[in-house]
């Protein structure tokens, strides 16, 4: 099952992409969007918000949150 979760403070193209680098060290395949702020993790990985979040606090100010529900 693909896991979604938000990601609140992302405000460019630049954020989502240092975003994607974070997020890409711990879950190869992991896709950032910036409209709307996602984090798509491949059915492969499965991982929590703590994980995901201390990822991406080593590039930014970012919060993910989730997974979300269809």
């Amino acid at each position: 099952m693909t896991q979604v979760f938000a990601i609140e403070g992302m405000h460019c193209g630049g954020c989502a992409s240092r975003a994607q680098k974070a997020v890409a060290a711990i879950a190869p395949g992991a896709v950032v969007t910036l409209e709307p702020p996602r984090l798509t993790l491949p059915e492969s990985v499965t991982l929590d918000a703590a994980a995901i979040n201390a990822a991406l606090a080593k590039m930014g100010e970012w919060k993910a949150t989730g997974p979300l529900t269809s």
